[in-house]
């Protein structure tokens, strides 16, 4: 596995620690966008949770909903805190599905998958814990109003999601062909 592989699980894990909806609302958006590597055919879960879930209009518009609403909520002073038993639980099941349904979108099999649930819920737990932590120190040692820390935490969480979707294992694929061809004699002696 590479690094790319590596990353974007434990990315979107991340954006879905700090605001939970965030990971899948972003897959469905990335397969209704044709984020499927166009002309490789998928057979069997995966590609029923690609074709026929996640890129559902119905699906992705309730999943965009339900994280714009996340991104709203956050801010009132009602709102839970994330670290409580509950919102935690939540997150880093959310945050595996996430990252194991990326890691077997590529359709390389269940241990991809698995890894990516792994990376997934370990990068929520992450996003959640850090999140928290750095929004709160921020907050107390400025003098700035805690919704702006908010608010630069909606923008790093939907970057971090946007990373996670956009970029493909493919790059992994590629650097790993050029440094095997770098290292790579230019010419062979037969003995």
């Amino acid at each position: 596995m590479g690094a790319i592989t590596i990353l974007r699980p434990l990315a979107l894990g991340m954006a879905t620690g700090m605001r939970s909806q965030l990971g899948l609302a972003a897959l469905a958006v990335a397969m209704s966008r044709g984020g499927r590597k166009k002309g490789k055919k998928s057979r069997g879960f995966s590609s029923m949770v690609q074709s026929q879930v996640l890129s559902s209009p119905l699906v992705r518009k309730s999943l965009v909903a339900t994280a714009a609403t996340e991104l709203v909520a956050d801010k009132l002073p009602s709102t839970p805190s994330r670290l409580n038993k509950g919102p935690l639980l939540a997150r880093l099941a959310l945050g595996g599905l996430a990252g194991g349904l990326l890691g077997w979108s590529d359709g390389r099999g269940i241990g991809r998958a698995a890894a990516g649930a792994a990376l997934g819920a370990t990068g929520a737990g992450l996003g959640a814990y850090g999140g928290y932590h750095v929004r709160a120190a921020l907050d107390g040692r400025t003098q700035v109003a805690d919704r702006y820390w908010a608010l630069a935490e909606d923008v790093t969480a939907v970057g971090l999601a946007a990373f996670a979707v956009a970029v493909t294992d493919d790059t992994d694929d590629a650097a790993a062909v050029e440094q095997r061809e770098a290292h790579e004699p230019a010419f062979a002696f037969a003995g």
